[in-house]
């Protein structure tokens, strides 16, 4: 007889065919294994089956070493087992022990639960063995670090394992050192998964490096048309779409995923490294300042340091060593403040010209760039500081749908700043919305 998830993959298979729905595979399963199973709960168990197997890691309850004996790896990074252990009045009682006896590290492994049973075996010379059976699920140790902790373990990997890359320095003529190019951090969600046939468009890694492709374009196009001596690029504000190994938020929010999340860390800092070395050829001063989001608070830093290291040694991309959710960024009379804004806004608003007073009273023209709502939204405050919203060119994915987070048009901002004038423009890059696919059943 079939187990419920070699079933389960099997009918997932027809419904990525467009032979089943999700419904009708529960109704199957639920029929044929006498369970209760949502159509939600198959969709999201078949993805995550289905994503290991992919990887050559299935999931599924795999044989150890004798009956009884199996271990299965889940995609969130728990290990739910069984193992059959002689006994010990030694680990019995002493967690750690039993970690370690049970082939676990103690200080990277925690248990969520942990039960025993006996297990007696009979030898060859007719005399009963005393084992146990041991059933278990452990989950790793998060290990929390303060910032300057953080901070400096970058460093170090990155100074040892990242090699500055030795730029030419070369002099642009004909720039307007009057005029900057902003650049806010693209909240791009790289490795969210979304299908067309849940919220009627699809979205996937391989579509966001093309959005991400296509911003890099519009903002040589626009330098092609301002010639701004100077640009300012901010990086992050859910720049990527989970900050853990188990693709959740780093505040523990389940994401889904079409990248685990080692490629999903490589893919995004190729594309930055892509994106800075192609747009070097075009200013002479790019300044890059860090904009962390809700999603990869940590992966951004990460990323932003790593980015650093790399840039160590060019005279034209510079990293700022400010590491604060809210920043400032000044540009003769303008001050932009930005940040990712998922905290309320009024305090935010009202917290600007008190945590930046100097900034604020020597400046003009002031703004404060906040992303989050993936939707564009400017707000007067009528308190010297225009609030603007930055868009997204991500996808709603299942959650935002049901959510009925739905609407906003894809797209991201760019805007042109004159020294003394103020803004002058705003530049708009909208992305097409892949095509609801039609699912039609065979008859």
């Amino acid at each position: 007889m079939l187990l419920l998830e070699e079933r389960l993959i099997s009918l997932g298979e027809e419904v990525k065919k467009g032979n089943m729905t999700w419904k009708e595979v529960a109704q199957v399963l639920n029929q044929e294994f006498g369970e209760n199973l949502s159509r939600d709960a198959v969709r999201k168990r078949f993805y995550i089956r289905d994503r290991h197997a992919s990887e050559g890691e299935n999931g599924m309850n795999t044989e150890i070493s004798g009956a009884g004996e199996y271990e299965t790896r889940y995609d969130n990074g728990m290990v739910e087992a069984q193992k059959v252990v002689e006994y010990s009045k030694e680990i019995f009682g002493d967690k750690r022990k039993m970690l370690e006896y049970l082939g676990y590290n103690p200080d990277e492994w925690e248990f969520v639960f942990l039960t025993t049973s006996m297990w007696n075996q009979h030898t060859k010379e007719q005399t009963t063995k005393q084992l146990y059976a041991v059933k278990f699920k452990i989950k790793p140790i998060m290990k929390t670090l303060s910032l300057e902790h953080a901070l400096e373990s970058a460093k170090e990997v990155f100074a040892r394992e990242i090699k500055p890359y030795k730029f030419k320095k070369e002099k642009k003529k004909d720039l307007d050192e009057d005029m900057l190019i902003e650049i806010p951090a693209i909240e791009l969600h790289l490795g969210k998964y979304a299908e067309s046939l849940e919220v009627g468009e699809d979205y996937g890694t391989e579509i966001a490096k093309e959005r991400f492709h296509t911003v890099l374009d519009s903002a040589l196009s626009l330098q092609e048309i301002v010639g701004a001596d100077r640009a300012v690029v901010m990086i992050g504000n859910d720049f990527f779409n989970s900050d853990t190994v188990g693709n959740t938020t780093t505040k523990g929010t389940q994401q889904y995923n079409d990248i685990r999340w080692k490629s999903l860390f490589i893919t995004g800092l190729e594309l930055y490294k892509e994106f800075f070395v192609t747009l070097r050829e075009k200013f002479n001063h790019i300044d890059v300042r860090l904009c962390q989001g809700n999603h990869d608070m940590m992966s951004s830093f990460y990323l932003y340091m790593a980015l650093s290291a790399f840039f160590a040694k060019d005279d034209i991309v510079k990293f700022e060593e400010n590491y604060r959710e809210y920043q400032c960024y000044r540009f003769g009379d303008n001050a932009i403040f930005f940040g990712h804004g998922d905290a309320n806004l009024k305090r935010i608003v009202a917290s600007i010209p008190a945590e930046f007073y100097r900034e604020w009273g020597e400046s003009k023209y002031r703004e404060l760039h906040l992303g989050h709502l993936h939707s564009e939204v400017a707000v007067d405050e009528k308190s010297g500081m225009i609030t603007r919203r930055i868009g997204s060119p991500t996808a709603p994915d299942a959650w935002h749908y049901s959510e009925r987070f739905v609407g906003a048009v894809p797209k991201h901002q760019m805007f042109v700043w004159h020294a003394t004038q103020g803004l002058k423009a705003i530049e708009y890059v909208t992305f097409e919305r892949n095509k609801e696919k039609v699912l039609t059943l065979k008859k």
